[in-house]
């Protein structure tokens, strides 16, 4: 084959080389999601305020991720399976929140599912209930062998039942 033939030649495959070649998808920037559901413990049927921020990372600084999509899903402790409470977006600050009644213990799972400029995150807060009753106010003195069963007194113990001051009176009866 002539040089010059073999010179066009290959320069076209090169060409055709560097043009059919995918271009480089570009890194997505990091996000930090965060989740606090509040009060804990919270009694059985109280409300519960999840909320967060969503924040993403471009040029070294941390920036709020406004008008994003979040998932808010809940797991509930024992065999039953997770589900998805609402789908909310974030304000103009990257934050979000919501209100639900919080009928058993579990954990309060949000998740962010990216996109290809920004990377997938997700955040977690386990919330656990209580039953209220007669130990979380005053009244006639009672004794464990009386309530049978660990139970959420809070800082007011007012029958005394909280021997190591976590908040969980009975905790032998667990």
């Amino acid at each position: 084959m002539p040089r010059r033939l073999l010179a066009v030649t290959l320069g076209a495959v090169l060409a055709l080389g560097a043009l059919g070649a995918p271009a480089q998808a570009a890194t997505p920037h990091p996000t930090s999601l965060t989740v606090n559901a509040k009060p804990e413990p919270v009694a059985k049927g109280g409300t519960v305020k999840i909320a967060g921020t969503l924040k993403v990372k471009k040029s070294g600084t941390w920036r709020p991720a406004k008008g994003r999509t979040v998932v808010v899903r809940f797991d509930p402790a024992g065999s039953r399976a997770p589900y998805t409470v609402k789908k909310v977006t974030t304000n103009s600050k990257g934050a979000y929140s919501l209100k639900r009644t919080q009928k058993r213990s579990g954990t309060w799972v949000v998740i962010y599912r990216g996109t290809s400029t920004l990377r997938a995150d997700r955040a977690a807060d386990y919330v656990r209930t209580y039953v209220s009753g007669p130990w979380n106010r005053r009244g006639p003195d009672l004794d464990c062998s009386d309530v049978r069963k660990t139970v959420w007194v809070g800082s007011t113990d007012y029958h005394r039942l909280d021997a190591d001051g976590d908040g969980w009176g009975c905790d032998s009866w667990g």
